[in-house]
């Protein structure tokens, strides 16, 4: 397994998706990990260091890991099956460690919320793309949603 570190969050609002993109340590390569807007949105704000008046989810998490005696060790993105890619969590308590299954979302912003080193497992580290090619499809691929997205009928009536 691989060091990784999360770059950032993206919401393409065309196709109302959202992915976080993570680094390599030497910040060369990338790789794109499809979620939910909610769960993007979480992280951004982990990423960002907002708090809020009251626990969000992965607040009371982190808190009942806490208060039980445990910490986040790191966390791993172990594979991806049918597009689906799984993670775990892995908690150290009393000397034993313990994987929780998680959905990558979750455990990425388990980790940026409590420090925690996030690995992906070697063979998906082997499918990262090099970062600045991946930055120019990204560019060209969200040119080319808003295009399609924009009503021609309207742009006439302007």
């Amino acid at each position: 397994m691989k060091e990784v570190e999360v770059m950032r969050v993206f919401f393409d609002f065309v196709s109302a998706s959202a992915m976080v993109i993570l680094i390599t340590k030497d910040k060369s390569r990338v790789m794109p990990v499809w979620i939910g807007v909610f769960e993007a949105q979480a992280i951004q704000s982990a990423l960002d260091g907002e708090s809020f008046k009251r626990p969000m989810t992965h607040d009371l998490l982190k808190n009942v890991i806490n208060a039980s005696g445990g910490r986040v060790d790191y966390i791993l993105i172990s594979k991806v099956v049918d597009n689906t890619f799984y993670s775990s969590i892995y908690i150290e308590r009393a000397g034993s460690q313990t994987e929780i299954d998680a959905r990558p979302s979750d455990s990425i912003c388990i980790a940026v919320k409590t420090g925690a080193k996030v690995y992906v497992a070697d063979p998906l580290y082997d499918k990262f793309e090099e970062r600045e090619s991946f930055e120019k499809k990204l560019k060209s691929d969200f040119y080319s949603m808003f295009l399609e997205s924009v009503n021609k009928d309207e742009l006439r009536k302007a």
